[in-house]
């Protein structure tokens, strides 16, 4: 534990309540880097009506924005009331989020709110079985691979590139 985990896990705690306060879901999280906020938010699901505004992506959007650079939460930390769902996880790693500490695991929010709709649990279970609840299937790749070989040879001519997505 690093000296002020305590002090952002309360910070992260607190954007919770705000959600839970502006109606939408009990998740806040803080971005933190160096002792120094980059980016905060909460759940935005029901205002914004999507369901990608998860308090921790909220927060790393935030963090990029005020960055303005897609690395610009290389290295941080993020603190969250709720262990990150498989969407957070990832976007986090995509991020460079490098550390993630959290208040409830994912068994806990699911025990507390399996009912309405807290099923991280049974989302990372469906990512680690090779046959998927969705069912998904791979199409027309010789057509696409051409694209993504144009972006890449840019990218390189340029001296870098971008995250996928």
């Amino acid at each position: 534990m690093e000296k002020d985990d305590v002090a952002f896990m309360r910070l992260a705690i607190d954007w919770s309540r705000r959600g839970l306060e502006s109606g939408n879901g009990p998740v806040g999280s803080v971005i933190v880097r160096d002792g120094q906020i980059l980016g905060e938010g909460h759940n935005r699901t029901s205002a914004d009506l999507d369901v990608t505004a998860h308090g921790e992506m909220v927060a790393i959007r935030d963090g990029v924005s005020r960055s303005g650079r897609l690395d610009g939460l290389a290295g941080a930390t993020l603190y969250t009331n709720c262990q990150p769902c498989p969407m957070c996880y990832s976007a986090c790693r995509w991020a460079g989020i490098t550390r993630i500490v959290y208040a409830l695991s994912i068994e806990d929010t699911y025990a507390l709110g399996k009912e309405l709709g807290f099923l991280d649990v049974e989302h990372f279970a469906d990512l680690s079985r090779p046959q998927r609840d969705i069912p998904q299937a791979q199409l027309l790749r010789a057509e696409a691979i051409p694209v993504m070989e144009e972006f890449t040879r840019a990218a390189r001519r340029a001296g870098g590139g971008s995250p996928a997505g």
